[in-house]
């Protein structure tokens, strides 16, 4: 009798083989007592190691995985042995792994990217709110049907937080391109390691390839990873600032799987409608149209800085400074009156600008919110400051020499010269008084660290 007709457990009839890993086999099967169809795993014994690891490898996942009931998790329905072998019932979902999609497409667009992330950081988020670490987040366990829905799946090493495996002491767990860095050298791993593992997954759904590559050489992989040289994504455009937060070398430094989520909720949606929240200002993913970008820059055209001795044709720069964070600000508003307006009882601290005018039009505030060798991400903020509807805005600034503009959203832009104007993208163009709008831009330097130039206001 071939396998594939195999009846396990007198119930579930082994159908044919629907993938493969290091330390099983997971077969299409159908559940003849219920009559319909249920993935199967096989556990396989391994050369040299006690025959009662698969056994509790099985009972733990089966333990773990069935407490996670989410939509974009795989459900677990049973575990069982027969014929000396153990077994994991799981529901059937007819999809395809990610890296096999992204070996038959290539790099996924940014809004496929978002969309993923969002999902599989929901059903994450369930799970470390019940204290389960999934401890292996790559594209090997995410699942993606044709409609573009995706699963997460897989907890055979799962485990509950707190829970120490005496067998696994000194051993690396998880795949080696999407290890966390504390894990890689030795440490615990925490809920801050599955963050980090969705985010190299992310990235190479972006990428199409981790962020610290491959190696057949393991250890100079851990070696770069533990480093945690990174350069950031040069396609993640608005997304760059979660990714490169989730991939922060510091477990402390990330985000929780919940603020992953709402974090890649906000990129795709008008800054007006996004939660203010410190940890998602700073990320600066604000942005409707995650996969489109300016008219020019989708073009091909790069707006390149003239040199910096250019005039800035502005009349009042505000201060520039440089916050904890080492976020960079600089301000300017329209030009103000002879007569001195009285000073603004308590100034605004997150902004930087001079007192407007009493009929006074918009500020805008450039913000320096990444930086990597070679280039760098800026978020411009555009406030109203009058007392009336603001019906459209127009931002200009002068490039700084040997700055190159990538990549633009939430805006139209253009250059005259040195001279770079941004023109509201029209869903962000009407602007109640006090209200905001931003758009933001990446930039490729060929020297020193990014400028931060004055830039200038106008209503239309």
């Amino acid at each position: 009798m071939a396998f594939e007709e195999q009846l396990v457990s007198g119930r579930y009839r082994l159908l044919d083989r629907a993938g493969r890993g290091a330390m099983s086999v997971v077969w299409r099967a159908r559940d003849e007592r219920l009559d319909r169809v249920v993935a199967v795993k096989q556990f396989l014994h391994e050369p040299g190691l006690d025959p009662a690891v698969p056994c509790d490898r099985a009972i733990r996942e089966a333990r773990l995985a069935s407490r996670l009931r989410h939509p974009h998790a795989v459900a677990v329905y049973d575990v069982l042995e027969d014929a000396g072998s153990m077994y994991l019932v799981m529901e059937y979902v007819p999809a395809r792994s990610l890296t096999d999609l992204l070996l038959e497409r290539g790099p996924l667009p940014r809004c496929d990217v978002v969309r993923i992330g969002r999902q599989i950081g929901a059903a994450l988020a369930a799970a470390h709110g019940d204290w389960i670490l999934h401890r292996d987040v790559t594209p090997n366990n995410v699942l993606v049907s044709a409609d573009g829905t995706a699963r997460i799946t897989d907890f055979g090493v799962s485990r509950a937080l707190g829970e120490h495996l005496a067998a696994e002491d000194g051993v690396v767990v998880g795949t080696l391109p999407y290890v966390a860095p504390e894990v890689a050298r030795g440490g615990e791993a925490g809920l801050p390691s599955d963050v980090y593992s969705l985010g190299a997954t992310l990235y190479t759904a972006l990428e199409g390839t981790p962020p610290f590559g491959t190696s057949d050489d393991p250890i100079t992989l851990l070696r770069r990873i533990t480093e945690n040289q990174l350069v950031p994504p040069p396609h993640g455009g608005p997304l760059t600032g979660v990714l490169m937060r989730m991939l922060e070398r510091d477990p402390a430094a990330r985000p929780s799987m919940p603020e992953v989520v709402e974090l890649l909720h906000a990129v795709g949606r008008p800054p007006s409608a996004a939660p203010r929240r410190p940890w998602l200002r700073r990320a600066a993913v604000t942005g409707a149209a995650v996969c489109l970008t300016s008219a020019s820059v989708a073009a091909g055209v790069a707006l390149t800085g003239e040199p910096a001795s250019t005039a800035v044709p502005v009349d009042r720069p505000a201060p520039t400074t440089v916050t904890a964070d080492h976020t960079v600000h600089a301000t300017t508003t329209a030009p103000a009156p002879v007569s001195t307006p009285a000073p603004e009882p308590a100034p605004r601290p997150a902004r930087v600008t001079a007192q407007p005018p009493p009929e006074g039009g918009c500020s805008a505030r450039y913000q320096v919110t990444n930086s990597w060798p070679g280039g760098a991400q800026a978020e411009v903020t555009v406030h109203n400051d009058r007392p009336t509807r603001l019906a459209g805005w127009t931002v200009t600034w002068v490039l700084p020499g040997g700055t190159v503009i990538r990549d633009l959203w939430n805006g139209s832009v253009s250059r005259s010269g040195s001279t770079v104007t941004v023109t509201d993208a029209g869903w962000n163009a009407l602007l109640e008084p006090d209200a905001s709008a931003s758009f933001g831009l990446t930039e490729d330097l060929t020297a020193g660290r990014p400028a931060v130039p004055v830039v200038s206001c106008h209503p239309n």
